[in-house]
């Protein structure tokens, strides 16, 4: 199967899954972003703008990991990297979770309350069953430069 033949989410209306997990107890937003910040998918309730600038931020976020592998005890010249998985950015009343989803792309996800809340927890258990159901078809084609 070529890549033109294969499924992406950047080809694929994802909108709902998103939608399904802001249907969680204290899930705000949802949001899928390919690794060079741009929006691939959206919940509702987020307007394009605010997506837009979110995109770009949990993207930087994600690139981050990348420079922590010595710190992790990973050096460079390791020929397998750490992989980032999730991180979770705990503010006074919300919690942001980051998840990578599929190949140049990742998950973002707005919760009510703080990261030890009931809610937090049950908004990772479900963007995880949501990434894990749906990880053949949450990646991104990689763009083409052109000039």
């Amino acid at each position: 199967m070529t890549t033109a033949d294969q499924h992406a989410a950047d080809s694929t209306d994802m909108n709902w899954a998103l939608n399904r997990l802001t249907e969680e107890p204290g899930v705000i937003n949802a949001l899928l972003f390919s690794s060079d910040g741009l929006v691939v998918a959206k919940s509702d309730g987020l307007a394009r703008d605010d997506a837009d600038r979110a995109a770009a931020a949990l993207s930087g976020v994600k690139s981050l990991q990348a420079d922590l592998g010595a710190f992790c005890g990973h050096p460079d010249e390791d020929k397998s990297p750490l992989i980032m998985r999730h991180v979770v950015t705990d503010m006074k009343d919300a919690t942001v979770l980051l998840f990578a989803a599929g190949e140049r792309t990742g998950v973002g996800v707005a919760v009510r309350g703080d990261a030890l809340s009931k809610e937090a927890s049950l908004a990772i258990t479900a963007t995880l069953k949501m990434i894990q159901g749906l990880r053949p078809v949450l990646g991104a084609r990689e763009r083409s430069g052109t000039a």
